[in-house]
């Protein structure tokens, strides 16, 4: 939808653009925009969908305009461009200004300025983080062992102290939209109790953000499959085309469900150990059934034979759409759920030693 609005552009050269009736204003002065349409995107569904558009025009106010229910996270950037710089939207007045691939976003929205306060105390560690991932890749690019084991552990050092600051922050402000962000990037590292105890902490007035909707939801569903419940039973076609169930494989075995996809790389590094706990317990009465959450069946069949994947395999090609990690609440990939011979979920999110110590016990 393209909006180009005469009767506020008048009121902003008047200098009175502050805040329209029930509505946000995005007024639009970055340096570099003239002859450029800025648009307005929303995910939904972890797609990006282009909600407004405005073509910049020298000497005439390009701004966008409408209005939102709370705050929800949007996206401001150029048509045909990948970049795009959030914006935590709620019915105010905001200008930007800068560049279209750097804007910045000032205006009387409460969640913007406390993202903005957020974004100027953690940029010097958020861009020593964004270094050492580029110095890894340079490393790798040279088969550098020693300097990408090195670049590994300080990585490992500086996340965990960025972790504790966004931890204490989430504790410290509960109101605030931020924490609602925080913790949309790390919500899969909390086990299901611990979720449920954030989100409940959070105040009420961040519950519609989208966010938070979608992280209570993979909540909901997590507790359906709790660790103590039984396994629920879904099923999916093999590679070869054959419907196959988790119970078609349970059958009183120990089971290892095991959600992944050939794109995800910490799947495949992680495919060594499964094939080696595989190997050693299988004949004990060990079985494992991969879930794929790939959406090319090319690209899963050659991961199969690639790893050397030799338990059962099923898959929808549906991605993230996938109907077992949906209704497994799977947050994140590589994702596992241990099953007892008696069917009873034991284990979520088990890997190397603790892994195979669990295997142990219920074989």
């Amino acid at each position: 939808m393209r909006t180009i609005v005469i009767s506020l552009a008048a009121l902003c050269l008047l200098g009175s653009c502050k805040k329209p009736v029930d509505g946000y204003s995005i007024l639009l002065e970055m340096d570099d925009a003239d002859g450029q349409w800025v648009t307005l995107t929303a995910r939904v569904d972890r797609q990006y969908m282009v909600m407004d558009s405005v073509l910049v025009t020298s000497g005439t106010p390009a701004i966008l305009s409408g209005s939102v229910d709370g705050v929800r996270t949007m996206y401001l950037g150029a048509k045909g461009q990948e970049a795009a710089t959030r914006i935590l939207l709620e019915n105010a007045g905001y200008t930007v200004t800068g560049t279209l691939s750097a804007p910045v976003i000032t205006g009387t929205g409460k969640a913007q300025q406390e993202l903005n306060d957020y974004n100027a105390n953690n940029i010097s560690l958020e861009d020593g983080l964004e270094a050492m991932v580029q110095s890894y890749y340079a490393a790798a690019g040279k088969d550098d062992q020693q300097a990408m084991d090195s670049i590994l552990v300080a990585y490992e050092r500086a996340n965990m102290k960025k972790e504790a600051l966004d931890s204490a922050y989430v504790a410290g402000h509960p109101a605030s939209a931020v924490s609602v962000l925080i913790l949309r990037n790390t919500f899969y590292n909390y086990d299901t109790d611990d979720l449920d105890n954030v989100l409940t902490s959070l105040d009420l007035s961040l519950h519609q953000m989208d966010e938070y909707v979608y992280m209570h939801g993979i909540l909901d569903r997590q507790k359906e499959v709790a660790i103590g419940l039984p396994y629920k039973d879904f099923g999916l076609e093999t590679p070869e085309g054959e419907l196959l169930k988790i119970s078609d494989v349970h059958l009183g075995n120990v089971l290892l469900i095991d959600f992944w996809a050939s794109w995800c790389g910490p799947c495949r590094r992680a495919n060594p150990e499964v094939v080696e706990l595989y190997r050693k317990y299988h004949d004990q009465g060990f079985e494992i059934i991969g879930v794929s959450l790939d959406q090319d069946t090319a690209s899963w069949i050659k991961a199969i034979r690639d790893d050397g994947l030799t338990w059962h395999q099923i898959s929808d090609i549906q991605g993230w759409n996938c109907k077992g990690s949906r209704l497994y609440g799977v947050p994140a990939i590589p994702h596992t759920v241990l099953i007892d011979r008696d069917g009873i979920i034991r284990g979520k999110k088990l890997h190397g030693e603790e892994l195979e110590e669990a295997i142990l016990s219920l074989l």
